[in-house]
């Protein structure tokens, strides 16, 4: 039985910030716009972080941590930074089914609001997972939260519902045995969304104004959880760049349009790169890519056998190369793919969450609650201070400015010098 599509729509009155970009592009500007940060590489030069902290004990207060904020529910997304604003996900109940988002004050950690709705869509996921796995995103002006359940909100960033979409009203049979967490991403006025599993499989573009699909293409019904990710060709024109285990290609976000696809395994949970105007695709090790006009296939580059992203997906530094985490060893590699140091972090346990570099330091998440702080000054990785949260972390962390935002699986930290 088909079921009548919920999109509700309503009226909001924002202003869109964007700044002007080497090469004249204008991209959208947020401090942390969705997963993986501005431009989806997780990386701010600028931003200080200390070097150790820690949580209040008995006999000594907590160092180094400005505010932490319990939220309700269960949550492995990454947080979103726009205005001022951590936006975070979470779901509770049964199964996950009620689905939370939520804005807190970055400077105090007060809880600005909290919205919920009832999720439409198949929550199950594997108990170490969550509803709200996906991270969302924002445009500067809007909020999109997608869940695991193919439920996908709109608020705007006073917290009113613009519109909802219940992507399983066409597609019933969506889910996988785990559970899903590819993160959307907005540009051109567009949310594109992919949900990858042995049901129903496809990736999508809805329109970020109306909550309308705009297109949509059918994908491999194989699970996959990595993220759809932004990259830019040689005239500056957006592609949005999809991977699985049969492959990658770029779509043109407006129309859907495929505008070029490569023959590669690529990973399925760690996500491609792009950043110092090269792409970066996790695929048996790590393949560069020069990526040309706008429907033309990038040009292969080179391949790193050496650095192999397992769960975390890749970081681009400046003047240093690439960083990855093979599984508890960190990997840097220059730009040639040639390797250049690894450094083992010690009684590590599991990462799914991506590290984050700060400057020339390097904070990386385990998932229970164990941080590793790395500085990149050296010609080598040093290992300068172990730091616990005391509970479990499997989103990846954000940052602006004044620090770092954590999302434990029941509560938002903010670590500051």
């Amino acid at each position: 039985m088909n079921r009548i599509p919920r999109t509700l729509a309503f009226s909001s009155l924002t202003i869109l910030l964007q700044i002007a970009l080497p090469g004249g592009v204008n991209r959208v500007h947020a401090q942390w716009y969705g997963f993986l940060g501005p431009g989806g590489n997780p990386v701010l030069p600028s931003t200080v972080l200390p070097e150790r902290f820690s949580v209040a004990s008995d006999d000594q207060p907590a160092e180094n941590i400005a505010w932490r904020t319990p939220l309700p529910g269960r949550s492995v997304s990454g947080p979103v930074v726009v205005d001022g604003k951590v936006i975070t996900t979470g779901s509770s109940a049964m199964e996950g089914r009620w689905l939370h988002t939520s804005a807190v004050d970055a400077a105090t950690g007060k809880l600005l609001w909290h919205r919920s709705l009832r999720c439409t869509g198949r929550p199950h996921c594997h108990p170490t997972s969550a509803n709200a796995a996906p991270s969302p995103c924002t445009d500067g002006r809007q909020i999109y939260a997608f869940f695991s359940s193919n439920d996908l909100a709109c608020y705007d960033l006073e917290g009113n519902l613009v519109w909802f979409r219940s992507l399983v009203d066409a597609h019933p049979l969506a889910g996988n045995d785990v559970g899903m967490s590819s993160s959307p991403v907005v540009v051109d006025g567009v949310v594109v969304v992919v949900v990858e599993g042995q049901g129903d499989s496809f990736a999508a573009g809805i329109e970020a104004a109306t909550g309308q699909t705009r297109w949509e293409i059918k994908r491999p019904q194989v699970a996959n959880w990595s993220s759809p990710r932004l990259a830019y060709g040689a005239d500056g024109s957006p592609v949005v760049v999809i991977h699985n285990g049969q492959g990658a290609m770029g779509i043109v976000p407006r129309d859907g349009q495929v505008a070029w696809q490569l023959e590669l395994r690529c990973s399925t949970i760690a996500s491609a790169v792009f950043a110092e105007d090269k792409l970066f695709l996790p695929a048996d090790g790590v393949h560069a890519y020069q990526l040309a006009g706008p429907r033309e296939t990038p040009v292969p580059l080179w391949r790193a056998g050496r650095i192999s992203p397992a769960s975390s997906s890749l970081m681009v530094v400046k003047d240093l190369g690439l960083l990855g985490l093979n599984r508890s060893v960190l990997v840097c590699c220059d730009f040639a793919g040639e390797l250049k140091w690894q450094l083992r972090l010690p009684d590590a346990g599991q990462f799914w969450s991506t590290p984050v570099v700060a400057g020339r330091r390097l904070v990386a998440m385990a998932s229970n609650g164990k941080c590793f702080v790395v500085d990149l000054t050296d010609s080598e990785g040093r290992l300068v201070s172990q730091c616990e949260l005391g509970t479990e972390v499997l989103g990846s962390p954000a940052m602006d400015s004044t620090g770092m935002y954590v999302r434990s699986v029941d509560a938002l930290w903010k670590i500051r010098s």
